[in-house]
């Protein structure tokens, strides 16, 4: 659900590859997310999409406009569960991080992209030639991201359902999603280990503190062997991919 849409993202900027190649991009590239320095993510997967061809500007930009679109889309999620979140505990921090919704809707439109790029052709010397998505692409790639975020809070609230059959299915969801918002925006932790966790126990307000710590604790180590199986999986078909063409 989010590979797919880094496709698109890909395709706004002149460049695509086929879904499957992404897929197998993607899993393998996000091993990067587990290093310290948050940056790892994105070279991995860059470098990966210019291996098979793309553009240099294309590759990381496609990266970073999928990262914001992906995160802007998980904003909106903790937006429209806010009152859930209010109910359950201290809404501060959810406010407070909501801060970014705007500020980051605004970065995509043309007016704003468009003096960043030739910021940043400046200091590589050389000009970026990519287009301009329209805002309402890029705000259409925000909303794709939607159900990804879906299958995340579902899949949160499984493992939680799982220690306490009484587990509010709305509460769990959002401070899921909130809780990878707060990972993602420090940076400098690796896959914002314990800070996402932290951020999940605080934002679950209804859940008992050992039962919203498990569950977080449990979620990570399912979403780290998924990340481990589908990078083992994309790896294999990478190389399988230029086996072929070799012969």
């Amino acid at each position: 659900a989010i590979a797919a849409w880094w496709r698109r993202a890909l395709q706004l900027l002149g460049e695509d590859v086929p879904l499957r190649q992404v897929v197998a991009r993607y899993f393998v590239g996000e091993v990067g997310k587990y290093l310290p320095g948050g940056v790892w993510t994105v070279v991995g997967r860059a470098e990966l999409l210019r291996r098979h061809g793309i553009r240099r500007a294309a590759a990381y930009g496609s990266v970073a406009l999928s990262l914001l679109a992906l995160y802007l889309s998980a904003l909106l999620v903790v937006a429209a569960g806010l009152p859930v979140l209010l109910s359950g505990g201290d809404g501060t921090g959810p406010v407070a991080v909501l801060l970014a919704l705007p500020l980051g809707l605004v970065a995509l439109h043309p007016r704003v992209l468009g003096p960043v790029l030739d910021v940043a052709g400046r200091l590589a010397r050389r000009p970026l030639d990519l287009p301009i998505p329209t805002w309402r692409s890029s705000v259409g790639l925000v909303v794709g991201y939607l159900p990804a975020w879906v299958l995340v809070g579902g899949a949160t609230w499984a493992v939680a359902r799982a220690l306490d059959p009484s587990a509010p299915l709305a509460e769990v969801a959002v401070a899921a999603v909130l809780s990878w918002v707060v990972g993602f925006l420090l940076v400098p932790v690796p896959s914002g280990a314990g800070v996402r966790e932290a951020a999940f126990v605080a934002a679950a307000g209804s859940l008992d503190p050992g039962i919203a710590a498990a569950t977080a604790v449990a979620t990570r180590v399912l979403f780290v062997l998924v990340d481990a199986v589908g990078a083992a999986i994309g790896a294999a078909r990478l190389r399988s991919g230029r086996a072929g063409r070799a012969s």
